[in-house]
């Protein structure tokens, strides 16, 4: 308890402080010395954001000693030694077995609540708590470092990665090189896994920003449809290579119009990611890629013959960092950003991913988002002009400047 960052302190059936750590005095500016044995509420004097008390029947401290039940609140304020106001983050959860009812002493005191705050209803039973508690403005500091320095590296790493996939790939190009068969196995095996590494650092710096909401959408009016065609057309190349036919199965001879309000290279990494996963998790067989209308909505699906998912795994697939480890999957690279990645964008731009698989037999991912009708399409192309004369205007005012 003396080692951890967070604050931790335990009260008693009564109410009374029993632990309380370092990491918890540094946070209340109370002496571990002088918490002990008193009435938590000389401590834990808990504000909204507004700083009004919060009353007794809303204090989660009091309301885990009568109900037993765990609570957590993320958005809270802790009234220092100092009185000062620090934002932090609670969760109360009771410790061994409820005390016998006319054990409970804690809530006779409540007739006559320290502080502020009414007087919350006397407990049949109560629980001895534990507090933990934590500072929120530290924590996203530090997260923001974190993620500042993700990005920044990521960043920074990025252009001599592409320099180096740009350069192989010249050397892999008989118009501007020649080379022998064995450089060009060892070129090739290159040039791969330098494209796999700047895949890597675009996930990764879209994931810090993501998280970070620092990622920014340019909205427009895209053909899902014509979107979903060209991204196969490009990744056909990729599904050669590993001996697979990768097909966009139309809906007829006139593919209908699927309009949809999104940003577009966002839309396409996210298709890029499905169908990529796809070629990646397949051995053999085919990948058929197809948009169709769904309730008002354009579903976009990948079906493969590739290995498919266990069951157990299928409700953690879109965790971050997670991947699916079987003797199927150990071979195969992978950071477990992707399909995180997908549903964090997918999410942002108003949509919605699934997945269905057979395992052993093959997988459907598949991501929706909502078509617009005729009259939505023109209020939003009318948003899209005036937003483009805005900006048109403030940088003619810039360059005037």
């Amino acid at each position: 308890m003396n080692v951890v960052s967070d604050g931790v302190a335990i009260v008693d059936y009564k109410g009374i402080i029993t632990a309380f750590n370092p990491a918890a005095a540094k946070m209340t500016g109370w002496k571990v010395s002088d918490a002990i044995n008193l009435d938590f509420r000389s401590i834990f004097k808990f504000f909204d954001a507004t700083q009004h008390a919060i009353p007794d029947d809303l204090n989660p401290v009091i309301k885990v000693m009568h109900t037993g039940n765990p609570v957590a609140e993320s958005d809270i304020f802790l009234q220092t030694a100092s009185k000062k106001y620090a934002h932090v983050s609670v969760a109360v959860a009771p410790i061994g077995e409820p005390v016998k009812p006319h054990e409970v002493s804690f809530f006779e005191k409540l007739k006559k609540p320290i502080g502020e705050g009414s007087a919350a209803p006397i407990a049949q039973s109560g629980s001895n708590v534990v507090i933990v508690f934590s500072d929120v403005a530290a924590k996203r500091q530090e997260n923001s470092k974190q993620a500042d320095f993700i990005s920044t590296a990521s960043h920074e790493m990025r252009t001599p990665v592409a320099i180096i996939e740009g350069y192989l790939a010249m050397i892999l190009n008989p118009n501007t090189a020649t080379i022998d068969a064995r450089t060009e196995v060892y070129a090739k095996k290159a040039h791969a896994a330098a494209q796999h590494l700047g895949r890597l650092l675009r996930d990764l710096l879209d994931v810090t920003k993501l998280d970070d909401n620092r990622l920014y959408s340019h909205l427009i009016l895209v053909d899902a449809g014509a979107a979903t065609r060209q991204c196969v057309e490009q990744l056909q190349d990729q599904a050669k290579e590993n001996g697979l036919t990768l097909t966009y199965e139309s809906s007829g001879k006139l593919q209908p119009l699927y309009i949809i309000y999104v940003d577009l290279d966002q839309f396409q990494e996210i298709l890029d990611n499905l169908i990529g996963n796809a070629i990646k998790y397949t051995q053999q067989g085919t990948i058929k890629v197809s948009a169709a209308e769904n309730q008002g909505r354009v579903r976009i699906s990948v079906a493969d013959t590739g290995i498919g998912i266990p069951p157990e795994d299928v409700p953690h697939l879109f965790q971050k960092f997670y991947r699916v480890d079987n003797s199927d999957t150990r071979e195969i690279g992978g950071t477990g950003l992707g399909l995180y990645l997908i549903q964090k964008l997918t999410e942002k731009l108003g949509g919605k991913v699934g997945v269905e698989s057979d395992y052993g037999r093959g997988s459907t991912f598949w991501v929706e988002f909502d078509i617009l009708s005729r009259d939505q399409a023109i209020v939003k192309a009318r948003e899209i002009k005036a937003r483009q004369r805005q900006a048109a205007t403030i940088n003619n005012a810039k360059g005037v400047e």
